[in-house]
This record gives C-alpha cells, sequence and structure tokens, in this order.
C-alpha cells in the first residue's frame, strides 16, 4: 500500500493529464461521428446553414489568399451584402486549406471540415487554468476532463462538418474573461508597484485576445460589456485607490494593444456601428478605462466616506453618461440599445428563428443532465464563499456566468456559451464533494503526547464518487451525442433531392455575370445586365450560393425577407409579379416544407404575426374517449391562393376547389390565455364556401394541404422546370415531390376564353394537367410545346376545353 501511495502522489499529476488527453480523444471521437453522413450523397455536405457561407468565403479567401470581401454580390440580390462579420473563422479555414493544397471541392471542404473539433481543443487548457483559479486545482482538473464529453451547442458547434464562427466565439471569449481575472488577482497581489512583467503581458493579451475575438464576430462586445460590469462590482466591494489605480493603467494598455492591431488591419465601415466594422469598437473599448478611470478618481474623493457615498455618486454617474451618450451620441445610445434588446429579449414569435427560443427545461436536461443540478449547486457555493470572503475570481465567473445563463434562458441559440460556465460551476461542485469526502475520512490525528506524523491513506471513496458522477455525465452526454449525430444531422443538414436540385441549376442556368471568386468593392461593382436573382425561402440562400454559385435574393442572413415573403404569400399573380420583378427573380424554388411546417414564418415576414391567422390557424377539438383537446391544423383559402401553394403544391395550375368545412368555434380562457375550441363542424361545397359569411366564431378550413376551398387560379409566368426525386406526400390527386424549381417568364398572350390545358410529363416522370382559365379574354401561357429546352415538357399541344381548339407555342413566344 505504502508503494502504490508514493506512486500516486509521485505520477498523479500524469495520470491527470492521461485522464485529460483519454477525455479529449473521447470528445473528438463524437465530434467526428457526423463524417460519415456528411461524405454520403451527391455532394459533400455541411452541417446546418450558415456553414455553408462560411464554406463560400473560405474557397473565396483560398482563392484571393489572404484577401477577405467586406462586400459580397453573390447574395441578398439585387443590391448585394454588406459582410457584418470578421475574417478570422474563414481565414483559419482557409489557411489549413492553402497549407495542405486542398483548393477545390471537396477536398477543401474536408480539410476545413476539421477545424471546429481542433479549435475546440484549444479550450481545454484554458479551462483547466480558470477552473484552478475560480476553485482550486482539483476543480480546474475536473473541469478539463468534463469538458470534451459533455453534451449541448457548444460539442454540437464544434462538430466535424460544422463550419461556423462561433466555436471561435467561445474560445476567445472564454480566454478574455480568463485573461481578465488572472489580471484582477493578478494586481491585487501586487504590494510594492502598480504593475509586473506579467501584469503588463496579461493586459496586452486581454487586447489580443479581445481583438481576435472582434474579428471573429461583433458579439464579443457583450464581454467587454461583461468586463466592464466585473470592474463596476470590483470597484464597488473594494474601493481601493491604489488597486484602482493600477487596474486603470492596465486597461489603458489593454485599449492601446487593441486599437492599434484593429486599426493596423483597417476600418471597412464609416460612421459609428457595432454591427460593423467601424471606430465604434474603438469607443467600446475606451470605454473600459474610462470607467476604470471614473472608478478611481471616485474612490479618491470618496476615500474617507462612507460607502454609500461612493456607490451613490457611481450609480448617479451611470445614469448620467448614459443620459449624455443618448444626447450627444444618439446613433451609439441606439445602437447600444438595440443591441441589448436584441441580444436578450428579442421574441421568437417575431421571426420563427428556431435559435431565437427560449431554453426551456427538457432541452436544457438533454443537454448537460446531471451537470445541469451540479451547475446550479457550484453558482450557490460560489455565492456562499464570496459572501465569506471576497475573491476577484469567484465574482468574475459569477458575473460572467449568470449574464450567459440568462442570455441562454432568453434565446438558446447562446447554449453554446454557456457550456464552458456550466462545466466550471459543476467543477466546482464536484472539487467541493471530494474534499468534504476526504474530511469525512481523515483518520484522527496524532495526539499531542505522539511524535508519529498523522497516517496519510487514499481516498478511494472520494475519487469513486467523483468519478462515478463525471462517468454518468459522461454516459448521458455521449448518448444524446450519438443520437443527435443519428437522427438529427440529417435534419439540420442539406438533403439529397436538395443538393441533386442545386446541382442541376448550376448546370442549366445562364451565368449571372458575377465571378463567384472576385473580391468585389461596394463602391465601385454594379451588377451587369445579364445578372438575376433565384428567390426561396431565407433558409435555402446559403445553399443556392455555394452550389449553383447563382445569386439568392435572400439567405439566413434575413435580407430582402419581406419582399420574398409578400411574393410567397401574394394572393393574385400581379402582386407576386410585383415582388418578382422588385427582386429580380428568374428563377424560384420551392420545397415541401415552405407550404407545410415553415409556411407560416412566410405571412409573419410578410405583413406580421397578426397575418398568419388569415392562412392558417390552429384551433382544438376535444375527444370523446379520452376528454383531451387535440390540435387541428386548419387552411384557410388564402392558404391555398399563396404563391408558395400554387406552386410547390399545385404546378402552377389551376385547380378546382374541393369545398370544406364550416367550423363554430368558441374562445375559451385558460391559465391567463384562450384557446379556440371546435364546437361544431359542418361539410359544405366550394360554391357554398363562397357564399358563407365568415367571423371569429364561424371558420371554413380545410385540414388536407392538396385540396382547395374554391378553386386556385393557375399562374402564367411561372413554369415547373425540375422536381427532385423524393415523393413527400401523396394523395389520389397530387404526388408532391421534396423540392421544385420554376423559371419566370413572360409568358405567351392567347386570345380566347374558357378554359385551356396542357398534358405535361416531369423530369422524374410524372404526368399532369397543367390548366388556366382566361382572364380579360385572354390566356397566358407559361409552357412551350416546341423547342423546350427541359426535361419537364408538354407531350401534346393547348386545347381550349370549350372549343377543342389546340395550341402550339413556340420556346421563343413564352420568353
Amino acid at each position: 500500500m505504502t508503494t502504490l501511495k508514493t506512486w500516486l502522489n509521485t505520477y498523479s499529476s500524469h495520470l491527470l493529464i492521461l485522464l485529460v488527453i483519454i477525455s479529449a480523444l473521447f470528445g473528438l471521437w463524437l465530434r467526428f461521428l457526423p463524417m460519415e453522413y456528411l461524405g454520403d450523397g451527391p455532394v459533400q455536405k455541411l452541417i446546418f446553414m450558415d456553414t455553408w457561407y462560411s464554406m463560400r468565403q473560405i474557397e473565396q479567401i483560398t482563392a484571393n489568399y489572404p484577401g477577405y470581401a467586406w462586400f459580397d454580390p453573390m447574395t441578398a440580390f439585387p443590391v448585394g451584402k454588406d459582410v457584418d462579420w470578421g475574417p478570422l473563422f474563414p481565414f483559419l479555414c482557409a489557411s489549413a486549406c492553402v497549407l495542405f493544397g486542398a483548393l477545390a471541392r471537396p477536398e477543401n471542404m474536408i480539410i476545413a471540415s476539421y477545424i471546429p473539433p481542433l479549435l475546440f481543443l484549444l479550450l481545454i487548457p484554458i479551462i483547466w487554468y480558470l477552473g484552478k483559479l475560480t476553485g482550486d486545482e482539483k476543480t480546474g482538473w475536473i473541469a478539463a476532463i468534463l469538458l470534451p464529453v459533455i453534451s449541448g451547442e457548444l460539442l454540437y458547434r464544434s462538430f466535424y462538418g460544422y463550419l461556423d464562427h462561433h466555436i471561435t466565439e467561445t474560445l476567445f471569449s472564454t480566454l478574455f474573461i480568463t485573461l481578465i481575472i488572472t489580471l484582477l488577482i493578478t494586481i491585487g497581489n501586487i504590494k510594492t508597484a502598480r504593475y509586473s512583467k506579467k501584469s503588463i503581458l496579461l493586459a496586452v493579451s486581454a487586447g489580443v485576445a479581445y481583438f481576435l475575438g472582434i474579428m471573429n464576430v461583433q458579439t464579443m462586445v457583450l464581454f467587454a460589456a461583461i468586463c466592464a460590469l466585473i470592474f463596476l462590482i470590483h470597484a464597488l466591494l473594494t474601493r481601493d485607490r491604489d488597486n484602482l489605480i493600477s487596474l486603470f493603467l492596465h486597461t489603458c494598455l489593454f485599449f492601446i494593444t487593441f486599437t492599434i492591431l484593429y486599426l493596423l488591419l483597417g476600418l471597412s465601415h464609416d460612421g459609428i456601428s457595432l454591427s460593423n466594422y467601424s471606430i465604434g469598437h474603438v469607443l467600446v473599448a475606451l470605454a473600459l478605462p474610462l470607467e476604470l478611470g471614473f472608478l478611481t478618481l471616485t474612490a479618491h474623493i470618496c476615500e474617507k466616506k462612507s460607502p454609500y457615498y461612493y456607490i451613490g455618486i457611481v450609480s448617479g454617474a451611470i445614469i448620467a453618461g448614459y443620459v449624455f451618450i443618448a444626447a450627444f451620441i444618439p446613433e451609439l445610445a441606439s445602437q447600444i440599445t438595440g443591441y441589448m434588446n436584441y441580444f436578450f429579449f428579442f421574441s421568437y414569435t417575431e421571426s420563427f428563428i428556431n435559435e431565437m427560443q427560449m431554453w426551456e427545461p427538457v432541452r436544457a436536461w438533454y443537454s448537460y443532465n446531471i451537470a445541469l443540478f451540479l451547475a446550479f449547486l457550484g453558482i450557490i457555493i460560489c455565492i456562499i464563499r464570496l459572501i465569506r470572503s471576497y475573491q476577484p475570481a469567484l465574482m468574475g465567473l459569477l458575473v460572467w456566468g449568470m449574464v450567459l445563463i440568462f442570455a441562454t434562458v432568453m434565446h438558446l441559440r447562446y447554449e453554446y456559451y454557456v457550456s464552458v460556465v456550466i462545466v466550471l460551476f459543476s467543477a466546482v461542485t464536484l472539487s467541493t464533494l471530494y474534499s468534504k469526502i476526504v474530511a469525512s475520512e481523515e483518520p484522527e490525528t496524532r495526539s499531542k503526547k505522539s511524535s508519529e506524523p498523522p497516517r496519510q491513506v487514499i481516498p478511494f471513496r472520494a475519487i469513486a464518487v467523483v468519478g462515478i458522477i463525471m462517468l454518468l455525465i459522461t454516459a448521458f452526454s455521449a448518448q444524446t451525442v450519438m443520437t443527435v449525430a443519428d437522427k438529427q444531422i440529417g435534419l439540420i443538414s442539406i438533403s439529397n433531392d436538395w443538393a441533386d436540385s442545386l446541382v442541376w441549376l448550376s448546370e442549366n442556368s445562364p451565368d449571372p455575370g458575377v465571378n463567384y471568386y472576385n473580391i468585389y468593392q461596394k463602391t465601385e461593382f454594379s451588377y451587369p445586365e445579364e445578372s438575376y436573382g433565384v428567390l426561396s425561402w431565407w433558409d435555402y440562400g446559403h445553399w443556392i450560393s455555394f452550389l449553383t454559385k447563382r445569386i439568392p435574393v435572400t439567405s439566413p442572413f434575413q435580407d430582402n425577407v419581406p419582399a420574398v415573403g409578400k411574393f410567397l404569400a401574394a394572393q393574385s399573380e400581379d402582386d407576386a409579379e410585383h415582388y418578382a420583378k422588385e427582386t429580380g427573380t428568374r428563377y424560384i424554388i420551392t420545397d415541401y416544407a415552405t407550404v407545410t411546417s415553415k409556411f407560416a414564418a412566410l405571412p409573419l415576414w410578410a405583413y406580421g404575426k397578426d397575418s398568419i391567422s388569415e392562412y392558417q390557424e390552429t384551433y382544438y377539438q376535444q375527444s370523446p374517449g379520452t376528454g383531451r383537446y387535440d390540435a387541428i391544423l386548419v387552411l384557410k383559402q388564402p392558404f391555398f391562393n399563396s404563391t408558395a401553394s400554387k406552386l410547390h403544391l399545385f404546378d402552377g395550375s389551376w385547380f378546382a376547389g374541393r369545398g370544406g368545412t364550416l367550423l363554430s368555434v368558441s374562445h375559451n380562457s385558460q391559465n391567463g390565455g384562450s384557446f379556440s375550441q371546435i364546437i361544431r363542424a359542418q361539410e359544405i361545397s366550394a360554391e357554398e364556401a363562397k357564399t358563407v359569411p365568415t367571423s371569429s366564431d364561424k371558420v371554413t378550413g380545410s385540414i388536407q394541404f392538396t385540396k382547395p376551398i374554391t378553386d386556385v387560379a393557375g399562374l402564367g409566368h411561372y413554369r415547373l422546370i425540375y422536381e427532385s426525386p423524393s415523393t413527400v406526400a401523396e394523395d389520389d390527386t397530387h404526388q408532391i415531390k421534396e423540392v421544385k424549381i420554376f423559371e419566370r417568364v413572360n409568358g405567351y398572350t392567347l386570345p380566347g376564353t374558357g378554359t385551356i390545358e396542357l398534358p405535361m410529363t416531369t423530369n422524374q416522370g410524372r404526368n399532369f394537367t397543367w390548366k388556366q382559365q382566361s382572364s380579360n379574354g385572354t390566356f397566358t401561357l407559361p409552357y412551350s410545346t416546341k423547342n423546350n429546352p427541359y426535361d419537364v415538357r408538354a407531350t401534346g399541344p393547348y386545347r381550349i376545353l370549350e372549343t377543342g381548339e389546340t395550341v402550339e407555342v413556340l420556346e421563343e413566344q413564352v420568353k
């Protein structure tokens, strides 16, 4: 036993390092789980939406290395897009591609996909050191072992193939806060001078870390605000003039370092804007030494006065400062208020952006399992320790952690930030538990008369308890990660149908006249005459940019979304054409999700959330057997009249109404809200539906996507040119494919009245009949019957049903 104790004491650090390495390797294995799926299909794939634009940037940087485009005409047609985020992450990935000679697809995609999981490894020593600062060495080791294996958004966003700046956001924000906390401790330990070599190095390093964070993405400003809050609370609790003078001098050094690096790179935007790379970020960095200067001066003035004087002056100055900024720099004040509202309080119901949903307890449990409760206990332990004795590291951890937890509760998108603090607070709890168990197992110390040293034992019980808890966290996390990799990667990545469709469009559409790889200056750029836009819902814009090298009208950046929403929700072809012309649209891509799960977002972005109920609404019907209220989505005629539904569900063809259900509805109150209950349902014909008055208590609707209530008009300016192979829904009248591509054409105007039809077959061999009813004595025909260049083609001439007259139309006539 003595030999074992000696060996463990000698090699304990080596064993702990080995455990960290094992955890890191297992964490890497978890992060590489999506690799097989992403490599299978018609194209190399990436995870989620924004990653495709990062890959577009990586390709552009490798083609112009090390150049970076601050303006991109390959998105947001017809105006282009100011690039509002920094070059750091795509530059790192592009550098790896250049280093390994992977300059073309798919090799460059594969090389770049390795970067997020490898960057994650850099977080491990940072969290080890931060854990050691805020707890003890055990806390650091526990945090370093837990971080690689705990599930949650940080793990998912460091997956192989998740090419987005979130991992570098977490890395540099954590590094910055670690340096700030270390600086507070170091300055507090300086006794005879205001600085030391270590403190100077820390201040300069904090400036570099903040610069790298800003050059990754501007949300790094949040951590400057957290830093300012940490300094404020530190000053209020210590009121130590000498300490604050030293801190002031170091924040000046931080500001100088950041400003030199930032200005050397050059300002890409004029004005004062925190969402762009403007002088505004220099002002934010300047705010830290200004804050410390004021806090130091106030500490000097209030040196012999009650602490309440200091607190009162500081509080009043903060209010006065904001009033001053609002009065003399209203643009900056408005931006600060806007960013705070957006970051913390922007509602999911205003956008239907999934990341803006609140962090629900069930999701939080699946992300962090046992660690969630350990973190809660860790917060309480830190607060108790801080009350007993002021420790800058604990205060900094609590301020940083509580702000990020609040942000994540409000918007789950920030969960990748909060993963680090949950691990740290959990490590605090486990380290405390370990110490308590060890203390309870310590043998009786030798008596005062005995000269024998106290007996030392190996704390097997403490090691076992803490080890088992950590293994349980790892097991639960691994199970969750493997489920996500197996079941959800396909849902948040591009489908084979989408990939096939976009590859087809890239090969069967004209060049838009803008070089995909070139770097253009906004002030010198204008679109050539042959340029055009590809319109689809914003979720798919980056796929379009990357896979087709064509220009989407909108994208996940949400440019032009209201106009696109109005086009897709438009109730008449004239209205749709207005927005198609406004956005320069030539091709329209729809998918099944656009007219089902995503449809409510169209009127939301077009006309506001109150308009959704005009198209569809959820009602509840009580089940006779169980008494439970079952939700029923009721589709109203404007849903069927929308451009999106006309295109994807009815191929742009006229379709006869099938009647619907007249619902009698009551509005009931429940738990402070209300819900609409179906009291009675009566089937009515299409003719009856035209005359039945509707109100809040009487609603006519349909519960089937392919059965409109009244007639749906045919479209004369949009023709189907491609559909993907997979059938996602089918009934007796429809076979609906996942993705469809339409071309916008002038259409051939044919005099006549009545109904005209055209037999069609698609590139997938699906047969349908396109129909249109005349308007003002004419038909507008979108398809050619001769010289058609597409595999979606007519199998005969047009025929007017009332007269039997047939008509042939040349391709040149419909263009």
